[in-house]
């Protein structure tokens, strides 16, 4: 197979053309001579391969009957022969275009539809794609090639397998453009808004009811293009799009009826929408000159007047959020209150003035504005939040202010003034575990130990992950038992040994896992013979940090051994061993036990 096998001609150009004086005969139609002689022409520079002569003869007879379907027919026929010939030559970029122009010429042109994908594949396009069709129209629509745009965006549509609006919308378009373009003396008026109903069937939106009802007004059929419009603002109330579409529809039927005051009424309406008073007003008072008793003009610039004031309004809020955006809060203020002059009852006024309040730290007057916002609308949930999220921070205020006075007080030594301050911000946050630690500082340092470490043990019991509480409560603990340690190692160097065993359990009551105060209780066990309390302290100080108190087990080992239990002396000599092999004791121990084997 050729490179070029996959282009088709056809053939049956000759049969149209040569045959037309009967078509044209037996359809009761007077053909233009002009026309006629037009087509004969293109027939015989067709004979000749003058491809682009024939298309020019064409398309002068198209200019005179752009309805005529032979014409367009022949046109589509000229357009693919020229694109297979420019194929063949490898001018794939005309080619293309050449076959874009037949299929729009003749949409059943289904050859010229196969030689277009060909080209296309060959250029790496994904020609069974919708997506990448419907790009390929973008982007021919931008470049103002919009015949060509319209034959991609039939060919997405085609691909889609389903109904798709914006494609429809597309196609409307491109239509629409050009009966514009052809200074609205085509038909492409009637295929532009065909598409928008097709688009309109699929799903009921704004954006298609503005798009049939610009394709209405194109026809000059004023009434249905404005219900169109009336129908888009319903959907879209705020929409610039809708509000242009309605006063583009009045304008036009000010302009064809002027004399009829409910289109200078609904001209009115919709430039008070848009926010041109003053042209609306213009309207309103054209309405009352052709009748001076319309109900309607008289209202409407009754509500022109509100409107005007909310306008005036809009200004100064804009000002202020613009203000408060920038952190500029009295400024902010300034021109809220302005506004609130003009709209006294707007709710959302209130709740603004109230955040800026709030932000400038004013939260007397932040909390007045909430409130006023929830008198004019008590189920506003956004002034209600605000309002309960004002009063915690409100409480959070005084609580830090208690806090920072405590520890004024603290840091001054008046450690029962900020106890007291302590415990009034505890009362406005019974759930704050600071303030539990706060006070447990204030306790201690006052060496009110007991409640320190209570306070302590509250704050970690709120707050179990926080080691700065935990570690609080060894350290007071071990604050407490220092005077019974020292005083129980005074008195054991002094050899009263009953007396230091006394003081280090009242130390080991207040922190009974502290290893080194076992170790020293059990050295104290052991000079005082009671020798089975002196091993239970030795191995309660090793289970709780064997690595620092491997001696124990040393200990343990030579009470056993002085009891003639050798197998218990071997068992903790190689424990001390297994903890410690190079401890103090390392080398005795190892003599100790190949000694007590020979035994």
């Amino acid at each position: 197979m050729s490179k070029h096998a996959f282009f088709t001609f056809l053939l049956i150009i000759l049969t149209f053309l040569i045959s037309i004086t009967k078509v044209f005969s037996q359809s009761e139609y007077i053909p233009n001579p002009s026309v006629v002689s037009l087509i004969n022409d293109g027939i015989e520079l067709h004979k000749q391969k003058d491809y682009s002569g024939a298309i020019e003869a064409f398309k002068e007879a198209f200019s005179i009957e752009p309805t005529n379907v032979l014409v367009r027919q022949n046109l589509s026929i000229a357009h693919n022969n020229f694109g297979k010939y420019l194929a063949e030559r490898t001018d794939y970029e005309k080619a293309v275009s050449e076959f874009r122009w037949a299929i729009y010429f003749d949409s059943q042109n289904k050859t010229a539809e196969t030689n277009l994908d060909a080209v296309l594949s060959q250029q790496g396009v994904k020609v069974k794609d919708s997506l990448t069709r419907l790009q390929l129209g973008d982007k021919l629509r931008e470049e103002a090639n919009f015949e060509h745009a319209l034959v991609e965006y039939r060919k997405a549509l085609g691909l889609t397998g389903e109904p798709n609006q914006n494609i429809y919308i597309a196609i409307g378009d491109i239509f629409y453009i050009l009966y514009l373009r052809e200074g609205q003396k085509t038909d492409d008026i009637f295929e532009a808004i065909e598409a928008y109903e097709k688009a309109l069937s699929i799903k009921e939106t704004a954006k298609a009811h503005i798009k049939l009802g610009d394709g209405l007004l194109g026809q000059r059929n004023i009434v249905e293009a404005i219900d169109h419009y009336k129908k888009a603002l319903e959907l879209e109330p705020d929409s610039i799009d809708a509000i242009s579409a309605s006063v583009r529809g009045w304008n036009e039927a000010v302009r064809l009826a002027p004399l009829v005051p409910e289109n200078h009424i609904g001209l009115a309406q919709s430039l008070q929408k848009k926010g041109d008073f003053v042209a609306a007003e213009e309207e309103y008072n054209q309405a009352l000159k052709l009748d001076p008793n319309n109900a309607a003009a008289v209202q409407g610039l009754e509500l022109l007047k509100t409107d005007k004031l909310k306008a005036t309004a809009s200004v100064h809020i804009e000002q202020a959020l613009k203000y408060q955006s920038e952190r500029k809060f009295d400024e902010a203020i300034k021109e809220y209150v302005k506004a609130i002059e003009i709209a006294s009852q707007d709710t959302q006024l209130h709740y603004n003035i109230g955040t800026a309040f709030q932000a400038s730290g004013d939260l007397e007057h932040a909390e007045k504005a909430y409130r006023k916002a929830l008198k004019l609308d008590k189920d506003n949930e956004k002034a209600q939040i605000a309002l309960n999220n004002l009063k915690k921070e409100i409480e959070n205020k005084k609580i830090q202010g208690l806090a920072s006075r405590a520890l004024e007080l603290q840091n001054s030594e008046n450690y029962d003034g900020a106890i007291t301050t302590y415990l009034a911000a505890i009362s406005l946050s019974p759930q704050d575990p600071q303030l539990y630690y706060n006070l447990g500082t204030a306790y201690q340092a006052a060496k009110k130990y007991d409640e320190a470490i209570a306070n302590y043990q509250k704050a970690l019991e709120l707050d179990k992950e926080n080691k700065t509480f935990s570690v609080a409560i060894k350290l007071v603990k071990e604050e407490v038992v220092r005077p019974f340690i020292n005083s129980a190692i005074q008195k054991q160097t002094t050899n009263d040994i009953l007396g230091a065993i006394t003081d280090y359990k009242k130390a080991l009551d207040v922190l009974p896992d502290d290893a080194q105060t076992l170790f020293n209780l059990a050295t104290a066990y052991q000079s005082a013979k009671q020798l089975d309390n002196a091993i239970k302290a030795y191995l309660d100080a090793a289970k709780l940090d064997p690595s620092s108190q491997a001696d124990s087990y040393f200990f343990v080992a030579a009470i056993y051994e002085e009891r003639k239990n050798n197998e218990f002396a071997i068992k903790y000599y190689n424990e001390y061993l297994n903890h410690a092999p190079k401890g103090s004791y390392a080398k005795e121990a190892k003599d100790l036990i190949n000694y007590l084997k020979t035994l």
